[in-house]
């Protein structure tokens, strides 16, 4: 997995070792923006927990374990809940806090999403957020449908590439972000279709995402109002690629092998 500039696994192990190695997350400062997506957030916290009763799951892209373990608590309500994350630093402290909780059926790893060791259709559901648009997507399909069970669903949280205001902004602020990391597209979309049986996108964040510029005061009534004109627009075909973020719901093949 080599590029021009070096490793990539390489480069974001280091990054995310580096803002894991925080006690504060360095990028909470854009909390505000996040909120304006958070009911695309919450759809897939729903979805997840649906999934996920009586269930062997895998988490792509474990971070510290504090969504799966702090706010989802998936070990009270699957069979096993595995986790990955090219941050060692990341893991460690995810198995901290399982072990902490009394989590025995959670599990984390230092693991390249692009080359897992589990074996083949171990897990029912594999889930993430913000992970896939890090990853070469014909390598990271590849092994999400290979690790899934035969009729097992992935599900996926992810920012697209498409508005050229939120390109503008990304390109404004590299810093915060690896330089390896690519939006989805189309084209990444289609790409899915040829891995998967069944391939669901909902689009997230477009009118709401403005009302981050409002004063606090104002900021819930402006977010109320751009959920609902998001929840007419974004069905529109050609203007639903310019959200901010898409829910990809993945569904493996029930004769796949």
């Amino acid at each position: 997995m080599q590029s021009e500039g070096g490793d990539i696994v390489t480069r974001e192990r280091e990054f995310h070792n580096t803002r894991f190695g925080h006690e504060e997350d360095p990028r909470k400062y854009l909390d505000k923006w996040y909120e304006t997506i958070r009911h695309g957030a919450e759809r897939q916290d729903r979805q997840v927990i649906g999934l996920s009763k009586d269930a062997d799951v895998l988490e792509y892209g474990c971070s510290d374990g504090g969504w799966s373990l702090s706010s989802l608590h998936l070990p009270g309500i699957c069979r096993s809940l595995q986790g990955i994350d090219i941050s060692d630093v990341a893991v460690a402290k995810a198995n901290e806090q399982s072990r902490r909780i009394g989590a025995t059926n959670a599990t984390f790893f230092a693991m390249n999403a692009e080359a897992m060791s589990f074996e083949d259709n171990r897990f029912d559901l594999v889930y993430g957020r913000g992970i896939i648009h890090h990853l070469d997507l014909d390598r990271c399909f590849s092994e999400v449908v290979r690790v899934l069970k035969p009729g097992g669903t992935a599900s996926f949280y992810e920012p697209l590439g498409h508005n050229p205001i939120l390109n503008a902004y990304r390109n404004r602020t590299p810093d915060i972000r690896t330089i390896d990391e690519h939006p989805l597209m189309m084209s990444d979309l289609a790409l899915a279709r040829r891995y998967f049986e069944e391939v669901q996108v909902e689009y997230f964040g477009l009118c709401s995402v403005g009302s981050a510029l409002m004063p606090p005061g104002m900021r819930g009534i402006a977010y109320a109002a751009g959920k609902a004109a998001d929840s007419i627009v974004l069905k529109l075909p050609f203007v639903s690629r310019f959200a901010w973020y898409a829910l990809l719901t993945l569904k493996k093949g029930s004769l796949a092998s």
